[in-house]
């Protein structure tokens, strides 16, 4: 806008901007004569009304010193928000949202869920080596030992496909837990190796792929009482330690469907898929 414009616009004494001003200066400077605008009439158009106010401040303030002390004239603090914003900004990296939700992780999650039937059936396969055992030597003393825990909880997922194409000579041959403090970590492998060369019948049952030993394991979610593998029956009754899927359920009742479900998808739609 050109300054012609400005200056027709000052000399209405009806303009909006004369009128807006003086009660502007009314407000801020309650009492006080209009001389302070009028020293400042030739200057007014030619600055933005932050000097502008800055300015009149300023010289209220000279003003209010030159007068006498029996005078009181109010004066009203401006405060001045420059930037367009009045928050304190802090340096550094912003804090993260407080009501972000944080992801919940508790026994529903596939990894806990996976872990317990992991565990449950690794212990099963050791019950059921050692059941196949007591029916082919009746009065042997000799028996395996669980597996040592590190490699029961594992369920990254390069390890559980490993898994799912062992035997269970595989799972024979792995190191036993360190609660057994009188045995070798190689217990289970060296009675392994004496079975094979002294019985072809369980050396041809330990030939069995872990997911068809899930799946007699899972039984339908039925309790297990025996197991008929190539006309050879083991009797798992007598075991009492041997314990199928369906104990874990009763075991974990709240988790019932949870179980089923990561069971079926991970081992039984596995076998079938295979």
């Amino acid at each position: 806008m050109s300054k012609d414009i400005f200056t027709s616009t000052s000399n209405n004494n009806n303009s909006f901007f004369t009128d807006n001003f003086e009660s502007l200066h009314d407000w801020l400077f309650p009492g006080d004569s209009i001389q302070l605008i009028e020293e400042e009439e030739g200057n007014i158009l030619n600055e933005s009304i932050l000097p502008l106010l800055e300015k009149i401040d300023r010289m209220q303030r000279e003003n209010q010193q030159n007068k006498t002390n029996d005078i009181s004239i109010p004066c009203k603090e401006i405060f001045f928000i420059k930037n367009g914003n009045n928050t304190n900004n802090k340096r550094g990296k912003p804090l993260k949202n407080k009501s972000s939700k944080k992801e919940i992780h508790d026994n529903t999650t596939f990894d806990n869920l996976i872990t317990k039937i992991q565990v449950h059936f690794l212990t099963f396969v050791i019950d059921f080596c050692n059941a196949a055992l007591k029916e082919e030597y009746k009065y042997s003393k000799d028996c395996f030992k669980y597996i040592n825990n590190k490699k029961k909880i594992n369920v990254k997922f390069s390890y559980l496909l490993s898994l799912k194409k062992s035997s269970i000579k595989d799972l024979l041959k792995m190191d036993i837990s360190t609660k057994y403090k009188k045995y070798e970590n190689s217990h289970n492998k060296d009675l392994l190796e004496k079975i094979e060369n002294s019985s072809s019948n369980l050396s041809e049952l330990f030939e069995m792929n872990y997911l068809e030993l899930f799946s007699y394991y899972y039984n339908e979610r039925k309790p297990l009482k025996e197991i008929v593998y190539k006309n050879k029956v083991i009797n798992l009754s007598k075991n009492v330690k041997c314990k199928s899927f369906s104990y874990l359920l009763e075991k974990n009742k709240n988790l019932r469907k949870n179980l089923i479900d990561t069971a079926e998808r991970e081992y039984i739609k596995s076998k079938s898929d295979k």
